[in-house]
C-alpha cells in the first residue's frame, strides 16, 4: 500500500501496520509531518 503526500504529491510506501495504523510520517520531499492519509499534521 502506498499513501501520497497531498502537498508535493510524493508516495510513501507503507505496510498495514495493525499494531499502530495512525503513525505520522515525513516527507522527504517537502519536510512536511503528513498522518496516513496524507494531510499535514505540522509543517517547518
Amino acid at each position: 500500500m502506498s499513501i501520497r503526500c497531498k502537498v508535493c504529491n510524493a508516495s510513501k510506501i507503507v505496510s498495514t501496520d495493525p499494531i499502530n495504523p495512525n503513525i505520522n510520517w515525513e516527507c522527504q520531499s517537502c519536510g512536511n509531518l503528513l498522518d496516513v492519509n496524507g494531510y499535514i499534521v505540522t509543517s517547518n
